[in-house]
């Protein structure tokens, strides 16, 4: 591409260790190498030594030195991914930034699902609307086609580099640096340890014989205490301190579940699910988001609609004959990447 992009996040902050910031930490990493790009968060951010500009940004991101730094850049596209995703504030910010130069397109990223109100729509439809939205998965089509409003529903993408199937020896390896038994069958959720999350119906699967829940919660959002403990007491594995290589948990792991039904306690196509099947784990999840409209049912793929499911299809799960790494092979965030880019040229 031989346009010039600002992108702009206040998600750009260390540790990347839940799924808005592990998104713009990719985009981040794969759109540095292919093309001309300036990468700006707030003020006070930790960019942990990465090529990133901090800028003292408020609500409106009313700023003299954003101001002036996107008249010097004069960007072709300025990509704007809100850490709230697509609030009705966001689209505030988006149109700020379009008043900092009119000629530079404004495409906002958006992963998480937003309400809004009759007149907040209006006020979109009629004042606010970014030049595109780029979407993680399906939502709020209606809306957005019926008001005109132009989006792309971009891939999915992961790192299946990073995330890969154990041997058993690692396997072995990795639970023994954690003190879980070998002949243990280990539940793992990645994600953050609330009530919103419904984590707490993870305790029911630590009540079958030989199993053991274990969940990694994200240190970037506070921990609900007493879920913790309520969950440690009942024999859950609760890990809310940060790990470095996260993909050693699930190569230790035996299956994943995905228990979220509150459609804004993640991310649309949440990345958890993904990484878990480049380990070639088996899944067993709500129908959130937008993993029905990737994923099928199978043997190795489970969906769940109410709790009390749960139980019996850990117990009846196939950990035999999995392929769920071979489903994602071409979900790439190079491919991610070149999507977004292409959907910038376009404008």
């Amino acid at each position: 591409m031989t346009g010039r992009i600002i992108f702009i996040s206040e998600a750009l902050s260390a540790p990347f260790d839940e799924g808005i910031k592990n998104v713009a930490f990719s985009v981040h990493s794969h759109l540095k190498i292919k093309t001309d790009v300036l990468m700006v968060t707030k003020a006070g951010n930790n960019t942990a030594n990465l090529d990133i500009l901090k800028i003292g940004l408020n609500k409106l991101f009313l700023n003299n030195k954003l101001r002036k730094l996107i008249k010097n850049y004069s960007p072709d596209v300025i990509l704007y991914f809100p850490e709230a995703s697509l609030t009705f504030n966001s689209f505030v910010r988006a149109k700020v930034l379009k008043y900092m130069n009119r000629s530079t397109k404004i495409v906002i990223l958006g992963a998480i699902p937003v309400e809004y109100s009759s007149l907040n729509r209006r006020i979109i439809r009629n004042y606010l609307r970014p030049d595109l939205l780029l979407l993680l998965g399906k939502f709020d089509e209606d809306f957005f086609l019926r008001h005109g409003l132009r989006f792309r529903i971009l891939p999915p993408a992961v790192d299946n580099v990073k995330f890969c199937q154990a041997t058993e020896e690692e396997k072995k390896r990795i639970r023994s640096k954690f003190n879980i038994s070998i002949n243990k069958t280990v539940v793992l959720h990645v994600g953050h340890v609330r009530t919103t999350r419904n984590v707490q119906c993870l305790s029911q699967i630590q009540k079958i014989d030989g199993i053991q829940v274990v969940i990694v919660g994200s240190t970037s959002t506070p921990t609900d205490g007493y879920l913790k403990d309520r969950l440690m007491r009942e024999g859950v594995r609760v890990i809310d301190e940060f790990i470095p290589d996260i993909a050693k948990m699930y190569k230790m792991s035996d299956i994943y579940v995905f228990p979220v039904f509150n459609k804004i306690a993640s991310i649309i196509m949440p990345l958890s699910v993904l990484e878990a099947m480049a380990c070639n784990l088996p899944i067993i999840t709500t129908r959130f988001g937008a993993l029905e409209d990737n994923f099928k049912e199978d043997v190795g793929f489970r969906y769940f609609d109410r709790p009390e499911e749960l139980v019996k299809l850990v117990k009846g799960i196939d950990r035999a004959e999995i392929h769920n790494n071979k489903k994602i092979e071409s979900f790439t965030w190079d491919k991610f990447t070149n999507e977004l880019i292409g959907a910038c040229e376009e404008l």
